[in-house]
């Protein structure tokens, strides 16, 4: 009898066991059937694993991967090396980022961490950015989060193998828009965007972040879904499932699988963009970890060592150019513009051209960082040379080349050979030689800048044969002021130039009394040769105005 009842005992547990197979294969074949829908579309429908039990787990677990406590990783100290990637995606911030992760890489750090703070920006630098990323081999690639990462930002932080952020920081929105004809921002067409969607998904693939959250960084069109279920309901395996789909893979589901799943949850509407704040992304397995400030971040992923990458000199010059090419190029185009109405060459065509060539040189500004002395000292030379030879009077460009020889002056000194500071007692051991020399050095320059001109003007240029010195030979000791003797001159006398009229010099006038006067007349912008016959255009406010006088 006792064997019997042991079969017995055996054939009914079986039976139970059974039971409890086919109840639970009836409430999973629902979770299967989303997922093999999900094998058959387009990489439109993401699941989460059903092995997690509800969605406050499921944050926690991914809190934990950021959140370690620091007394399991004291034992494996980090060495990290920080990049910062602030302002607009330009060019300027793909040059800086790719020699910053070349030093970077030479240091062999366990982390390279950027630390992103952008609203975003062109798009094909944003690409070359990401390429260059993505190459890093050995270190982990980690993006905190500042302050913001929208646009183009958003995919360089997913571009990094792991993503973190500070509190009350945002990331998302990364359809790429051109101004309309109207001035109003548009979004591009579906040429611009596939590619884009394409390389979110391949991030996300290669990263582990959600693929199809990832897409609705761009795609307007695309909703998502979050269902949750309960598997094993009632028994002690009872867990939670979570499914994000795509809305239009939702609408396609048979009444008994959306009664299975219950009503859907919302994550991104129709028609809207996905943008996350620190706790959404974590939430939503994008973030690893929210962090008040970079002290705790490095506190909790163990780093003791810790270095940045700086910006050289020439790296600063060419952000602020880039931040600030629009409005130089508006100007530029706009003084050529009226430099092209008015006869001659003058001043705005100068403006324009060098206003036109900043925005230009000054992307290759990193290239020639340990150069720029140099330029700003030939740069000042030349642009006193035009306030001589060409523009004399405007003194525009002769404070011009008195500030760019200054700035190249500034330059030349190595911090590193100055005292870091000044103690409030001057001891004994205190070395006062470097800034004895270096304000003697200044003194010196400043009194060779300040003579020489002088002397070279009164004894060296007057020595120029004539034509070749800009200054007047002729005694002014005869000049008449136009605003004495203007009603002496008369529209339609004619006169000969004595200096070069660039516009503004001398031209001597024959007066009714048979005697020759000089006096100062200027032109609309001609440069007007000495010796040359004029003819008085008009006499306004104390003004002679001159043309080139046709019938001589």
């Amino acid at each position: 009898m006792k064997t019997l009842s042991r079969i017995l005992s055996a054939l009914l547990l079986f039976v139970a066991f059974s039971f409890a197979n086919i109840t639970q294969d009836s409430s999973v074949s629902r979770f299967d059937k989303l997922n093999d829908l999900a094998a058959t579309g387009d990489s439109a429908v993401a699941t989460v694993d059903a092995n997690k039990t509800s969605a406050t787990d499921v944050s926690s677990a991914v809190d934990s991967i950021g959140r370690s406590t620091p007394s399991r990783m004291t034992a494996n100290k980090k060495r990290a090396v920080w990049i910062k990637l602030e302002g607009d995606v330009e060019p300027s911030m793909y040059d800086f980022c790719a020699r910053a992760i070349a030093d970077a890489l030479k240091e062999k750090p366990d982390y390279i961490v950027f630390e992103i703070n952008t609203f975003g920006g062109r798009l094909d630098a944003a690409f070359d950015l990401v390429d260059t990323i993505m190459a890093v081999k050995g270190p982990e690639t980690i993006a905190l989060v500042k302050k913001k990462a929208i646009s183009a930002g958003s995919l360089i932080a997913l571009a990094c193998k792991k993503l973190y952020m500070l509190e009350a920081t945002t990331i998302g929105d990364c359809a790429p828009i051109v101004q309309g004809g109207d001035g109003t921002p548009q979004i591009v067409g579906e040429k611009i965007q596939s590619p884009l969607r394409a390389k979110f998904r391949n991030l996300a693939q290669r990263n582990g972040y959600p693929e199809l959250l990832s897409s609705a960084f761009v795609t307007p069109e695309l909703e998502v879904l979050e269902l949750t279920a309960k598997l094993d309901k009632g028994k002690k395996t009872e867990r939670d499932t979570t499914l994000i789909i795509e809305g239009q893979k939702y609408a396609v589901l048979d009444s008994a699988d959306k009664k299975f799943w219950g009503a859907p949850k919302i994550l991104v509407k129709k028609g809207e963009l996905l943008t996350m704040t620190d706790k959404e992304a974590m939430e939503l397995g994008f973030s690893k970890g929210t962090f008040k400030d970079r002290n705790e971040f490095e506190t909790t992923l163990a780093i003791e060592k810790a270095s940045e990458v700086e910006t050289t000199l020439g790296e600063d010059i060419a952000a602020a150019i880039a931040a600030i090419s629009g409005i130089l190029l508006i100007i530029g185009f706009g003084a050529l513009y009226i430099e092209f109405k008015t006869p001659g060459f003058g001043l705005f065509g100068i403006i324009g051209i060098i206003l036109i060539g900043i925005v230009f040189l000054g992307q290759f500004a990193p290239q020639l960082d340990g150069y720029i002395p140099a330029i700003l000292l030939v740069a000042g030379v030349i642009l006193f040379l035009v306030e001589i030879f060409v523009m004399p009077g405007t003194f525009l460009f002769g404070i011009g080349g008195i500030i760019c020889m200054i700035i190249a002056l500034a330059m030349s000194f190595s911090p590193g050979e100055l005292p870091e500071y000044v103690p409030d007692a001057v001891e004994t051991t205190f070395d006062a030689t470097p800034w004895l020399l270096g304000l003697l050095y200044m003194l010196c320059c400043a009194g060779v800048a300040l003579v020489f001109p002088i002397a070279a003007s009164k004894y060296l240029i007057p020595l120029l044969p004539e034509g070749w010195t800009p200054m007047l030979k002729t005694d002014l000791e005869t000049a008449a002021s136009p605003t004495e003797s203007v009603q002496e001159v008369h529209v339609g006398d004619t006169g000969t130039a004595k200096t070069f009229l660039r516009p503004v010099g001398q031209a001597s006038f024959t007066m009714p009394d048979g005697s020759t006067k000089l006096f100062d007349v200027q032109t609309h912008g001609e440069i007007i040769e000495a010796n040359t016959r004029v003819k008085v255009e008009s006499v306004q406010e104390g003004h002679i105005w001159v043309v080139l006088d046709e019938n001589a």
